[in-house]
């Protein structure tokens, strides 16, 4: 199964950083910035994992990821990232974006 997106950047929803502490506010910088959903970060990771692309990778041109081997998703690396090992779940997830 390909998963097709234009790229990560314009499919991050923006997410407001909390600037309110000192540590968070000299970390933050420009209090306007945004920062990619838990979802999106987790997934971004998992495909970005050598150790793992025998079951999912990225496609040649990296403009999409491709899972390989679904049941071996579901069942191995989904639970590393993510509380569950639904496959289907994590497809409906994507969706949203």
């Amino acid at each position: 199964m390909e998963i097709s997106f234009s790229g990560m950047e314009p499919m991050v929803p923006p997410v407001e950083q909390s600037c309110d502490s000192p540590t968070a506010a000299a970390a933050c910088g420009d209090a306007n910035k945004t920062l990619p959903t838990p979802f999106l970060t987790k997934t971004y990771q998992l495909v970005d994992d050598p150790s793992v692309d025998d079951v999912i990778s990225w496609n040649d041109d990296g403009s999409a990821f491709v899972v390989w081997r679904p049941a071996e998703f579901a069942r191995d690396v989904l639970p590393k990232y993510f509380k569950h090992n639904n496959f289907s779940s994590f497809v409906r997830q994507l969706n949203t974006y």
